[in-house]
């Protein structure tokens, strides 16, 4: 061994090439360096920065994409493209259909969770096709062949924050386009706008929606039938003519892998090990968390990757995950930054105009956001040197959704 050459410790595979997976892949990098040989396994080859997403039906913006052959080349790591189907703990060997098979030492979950509609007859915004659904929405708002439009949260797991962007940019483009007389709702089993944030961000939201015209239809299970929309135990039902809602999310369904029911997600504990599997952990959507987001994906990968680093020899501190909340929030106008309340927290901060944490980004993740950041091609977008605060709020169990 030459000098200066590091000693390998084992094999980490990492299956999964979203958020969890690359902020994981980037902390075991700044946390064990080369000491480590990691295997990124992805049935996708392009990571997406899907949170931009909500915006291209609009024109307000373009979500980056990025090769994940080349991001993994870059940190030192080997790239498999397959769709990983079976985990096989004891033999240390997980399964890829029509790929090889792949011994770890260590393995990290992050394959994300499986979506499907939860209503027929709506655009389920995230699945193939939603964003041109939406723009063809937004056309027939325009000519008067839509009148009517019901924005329907199909439950309170997930993250809810995109059903309120595309409710308050359709309302932006409607007075941008003077259009007169259409009917917006929105839909949610949440007592109020965007309830995880707490009363100021609450309220905050809740005057976006007003000023845009858009009524706010609280704690209500909706539920769809063509173009009927179904308010809750009482049956009361509202036609409309079009009906935009999200993705129901499941988890992954690895066959060897733990599943908690009804849904499918994977058990984990605070460090993000993976209920009764050795040398296994998992972070991001396929978890057991039921706020699904990517920040928070970023921070479970972080709480996997230094336990992880810890098992291959490095000194560094070992922390569970505590969620901290943050959103940026599009509104078709300026950009609201959103983070979760606390008791005594300065009053004038939620909803601000100025970034609350850095870089500015929709996921906010210690290495992956300064990570896209150096790669993207946005010009002076430099740290400031006042009116910008860093925060860390954190979600408490009884701000969690049931």
């Amino acid at each position: 061994m030459s000098e200066g050459q590091s000693v390998i410790s084992g094999q980490v595979v990492i299956v999964g090439g979203g958020v969890a997976g690359l902020e994981a892949l980037l902390a075991l990098r700044a946390l064990v360096g080369d000491r480590v040989a990691v295997t990124l396994v992805s049935q996708d080859d392009w990571f997406v920065d899907r949170p931009v997403t909500v915006a291209e039906p609009f024109g307000l913006g373009s979500a980056a994409r990025y090769l994940l052959p080349e991001i993994a080349a870059e940190l030192d790591a080997r790239f498999v493209h397959a769709t990983v189907e079976a985990v096989a703990a004891s033999e240390h060997r997980v399964s890829c259909a029509g790929g090889p098979d792949l011994g770890f030492d260590t393995l990290i979950l992050a394959p994300g969770a499986r979506t499907r509609p939860p209503f027929a007859d709506s655009i389920a915004f995230g699945l193939a096709g939603s964003g041109q659904a939406v723009k063809d929405m937004l056309s027939q708002l325009r000519s008067g062949e839509v009148r009517s439009v019901a924005f329907v949260a199909p439950s309170l797991a997930g993250w809810l924050l995109p059903l309120y962007e595309l409710a308050l940019m359709t309302g932006r483009e409607l007075a941008r386009s003077e259009v007169e007389g259409a009917q917006l709702r929105l839909v949610t089993p949440e007592d109020r706008p965007l309830t995880l944030f707490g009363d100021q961000g609450s309220e905050s939201v809740g005057r976006l929606l007003a000023a845009a015209g858009i009524e706010f239809i609280g704690a209500t299970r909706a539920t769809v039938q063509g173009g009927d929309v179904t308010l809750g135990a009482t049956g009361e039902s509202v036609a409309v003519d079009c009906v935009v809602t999200l993705p129901l999310m499941l988890g992954p369904g690895l066959a060897g892998v733990p599943a908690r029911q009804p849904d499918g997600f994977i058990p984990v504990d605070e460090y993000g090990r993976v209920e009764g599997l050795a040398d296994v952990y998992a972070a991001g959507d396929a978890v057991d968390f039921p706020v699904k987001q990517g920040g928070l994906a970023a921070q479970q990968a972080d709480a996997v990757a230094a336990h992880v680093a810890t098992r291959h020899g490095a000194c560094v501190d070992v922390a569970p995950f505590q969620p901290v909340l943050r959103g940026m929030l599009f509104t078709g106008g300026e950009r609201r930054f959103m983070r979760s309340g606390v008791p005594g927290a300065d009053p004038h901060l939620p909803g601000a105009w100025y970034p609350l944490w850095w870089p500015p980004a929709k996921i906010a993740g210690r290495y992956l956001a300064p990570y896209l950041l150096e790669r993207s091609e946005v010009e002076g977008l430099g740290r400031p040197d006042e009116g910008f605060i860093d925060l860390d709020i954190p979600l408490t169990a009884a701000t969690l959704p049931g």
